[in-house]
C-alpha cells in the first residue's frame, strides 16, 4: 500500500482550483475548498490563474507540461458528475464516494447536504483529507469515512460496519479510480456495489478507453498522459472499449443510461464567454441504474 497521499488526488484539486478561479460567468463549477488541498507552490499557481493577464499563461504552461488532455478532461468530468448527482439525488437517500480522494462534493453540493455520505478511500489519503477538512471547519456530521484498499479489503463488510443501509436507494460515485486497478478488482467492486444496493440506486463511474493503453493508440494525447501517471507511480492498468460498455454493465446487473466522453461533454457545455474546453475522447463518464431505482430523467 502506498505510504503517501494520492498524487492524482492533489492534481484533481489543482484542476478544480483552476476552474474555480475563473470569473463566475465563465466557470463550469465552483469548488471553494480546492485551494486548501494544494501544497504552497501549487496554491500560488492556482491563485495566479485567477489574474486575467496571467490566466492563459498559467494554464498554457500547465497544459504544455502535462499534455493537452488532463486539465480540460478533469474539469469537464467534474461538471458532468455534479450534474448527474443533482439529477439522481431527489430519488436517493445516501451516497457512497468510492476512492473519494480530495473530493469536496459532500461540502459544496446542496444535493448531498441532506443525505448520509460515505467516503471510501485508502487510509493515508483519507487521513490527509480529514486533517484539512477539520482545519477548514467544515461540517461533517453527514459524512462517514471508511478506510479501504480496493485490491485487498471487502467493501461490503466495511460499509455495512460503518452504518451503510442496504435498503436505502443509493448513489455510488466511482470517479478517477478504475484505470488504476486490475480487472479483477473492478469486477469485485462492481459486484459489491450490486449486492449493497438492495434498495436500488445509481452508479456514476469514469473509465478510460482501453485503446489508450496500447502502443498504437488512436488518441494523440494518450502517450504523454499514460507516461506521466506511470512516472508518478500510479500507472493506468485497466480500460474498456466504449462499444462494449452496455454489455459490460448488463453482465454485472446494471443498466447503462449514459456514456459520454469528456470531448463530447466539452461540446455540450461550451460557454460563449470563453473558448470551448477541448476534453479528451479517451476519458469517459458513465451513468448506470441499479434495479429498483427510479429512472433518471
Amino acid at each position: 500500500m502506498a505510504s503517501s497521499p494520492s498524487f492524482t488526488a492533489e492534481t484533481m484539486a489543482l484542476q478544480r482550483s483552476f476552474e474555480s478561479h475563473r470569473p463566475p460567468a465563465q466557470r463550469l463549477f465552483s469548488d471553494p475548498f480546492a485551494d486548501a488541498f494544494l501544497r504552497p507552490r501549487l496554491r500560488m499557481l492556482a491563485v495566479a490563474s485567477g489574474v486575467p493577464v496571467l490566466r492563459r499563461l498559467v494554464t498554457g504552461v500547465y497544459d504544455a507540461i502535462g499534455g493537452p488532455g488532463p486539465r480540460p478532461s478533469a474539469i469537464l468530468r467534474t461538471r458532468v458528475i455534479d450534474d448527474a448527482l443533482r439529477d439522481a439525488s431527489p430519488a436517493l437517500g445516501q451516497c457512497v464516494l468510492l476512492g473519494a480522494g480530495y473530493d469536496t462534493r459532500a461540502h459544496r453540493l446542496a444535493a448531498l447536504a441532506g443525505m448520509q455520505v460515505f467516503e471510501v478511500d485508502r487510509p493515508v489519503t483519507q487521513q490527509a483529507k480529514r486533517a484539512i477538512v477539520d482545519r477548514l471547519g467544515l461540517t461533517s456530521d453527514h459524512v462517514t469515512y471508511v478506510a479501504i484498499d480496493f485490491e485487498r479489503d471487502d467493501l461490503s463488510s466495511r460499509l455495512v460496519a460503518a452504518g451503510f443501509d442496504r435498503t436505502v436507494p443509493t448513489t455510488f460515485l466511482w470517479e478517477g479510480v478504475t484505470q488504476y486497478l486490475t480487472g479483477a478488482a473492478v469486477d469485485s467492486t462492481l459486484s459489491a456495489v450490486r449486492g449493497l444496493a438492495g434498495g436500488g440506486g445509481v452508479l456514476i463511474m469514469t473509465y478510460v478507453d482501453v485503446r489508450a493503453l496500447g502502443a498504437a493508440s488512436p488518441f494523440p494525447e494518450a502517450r504523454r498522459w499514460v507516461r506521466a501517471v506511470a512516472r508518478a507511480g500510479e500507472p493506468w492498468t485497466f480500460g474498456l472499449l466504449p462499444g462494449d460498455v452496455p454489455a459490460f454493465f448488463a453482465d454485472r446487473g446494471f443498466v447503462l443510461v449514459r456514456d459520454l466522453s469528456t470531448l463530447d461533454a466539452g461540446r455540450q457545455l461550451s460557454r460563449s464567454e470563453r473558448p470551448r474546453l477541448a476534453g479528451s475522447a479517451l476519458y469517459r463518464v458513465t451513468v448506470a441504474e441499479i434495479a429498483g431505482a427510479a429512472r433518471l430523467p
